[in-house]
């Protein structure tokens, strides 16, 4: 069912919807070191995965990182998200759903980029990623919202453009918090464009 909003985002809930973004992707940054110190307290600096040796941190961090972001993000946005559509609890889920996703799809695309660091080839694998992180929350999106397909776009060009970092460093942290400002600031341009602009525009069209 399509929802007609009678009510419309104000300037605030796009400001907040990228801040949120930011704080969601440091704290679960933070979040995620505090879980590797003791986990690596409880298996030690060193675990053995099908017969090699790894750093647990370094083998482990991911794991723990990209569900907690789903998590932290998917909860701040269900709080901005739950004035405008009813059963918004749901986007919760989806948005940690969305955040596994990359560990189910991750060979495929490095199997068809292959494993090279230039920039373009990251780029294109972080659009793949991008965008397959935003499906779960278009699933939801397109039973309440008109040309919701935008939404997948809009995540994965910031995704993309988080790329770009690779030109002046490959240090995790400032990557980490590109990809969680660039995807927010595409994803409330959608966020506008699906509950102001849009409908302003078809309403517009039946009034003339």
């Amino acid at each position: 069912m399509l929802i007609t909003l009678t009510e419309k985002p104000r300037w605030l809930f796009y400001a907040g919807w990228v801040v949120l973004h930011v704080v969601a992707a440091a704290a679960a940054w933070y979040l995620t070191w505090g879980a590797m110190k003791l986990v690596t307290e409880w298996v030690g600096d060193r675990i053995q995965v099908a017969g090699q040796s790894h750093i647990t941190e370094d083998f482990l961090f991911m794991y723990v990182l990209f569900p907690a972001i789903g998590l932290v993000s998917g909860v701040f946005q269900y709080l901005l998200l739950r004035r405008f559509f009813p059963h918004a609890g749901w986007w919760i889920a989806a948005t940690v759903l969305g955040w596994l996703t990359p560990f189910a799809v991750g060979a495929l695309v490095i199997s068809v980029l292959g494993r090279r660091n230039d920039t373009l080839s990251i780029m294109v694998g972080l659009l793949l990623m991008g965008m397959v992180i935003a499906v779960p929350q278009w699933w939801l999106l397109r039973r309440r919202v008109r040309y919701a397909w935008c939404w997948i776009p809009a995540y994965g060009i910031g995704w993309c453009l988080a790329g770009l970092l690779n030109l002046v460093t490959t240090e995790p942290l400032p990557v980490i918090l590109a990809i969680a400002c660039l995807p927010a600031v595409g994803t409330a341009f959608a966020c506008w464009l699906l509950l102001d602009r849009l409908p302003r525009l078809a309403r517009q069209h039946l009034a003339a």
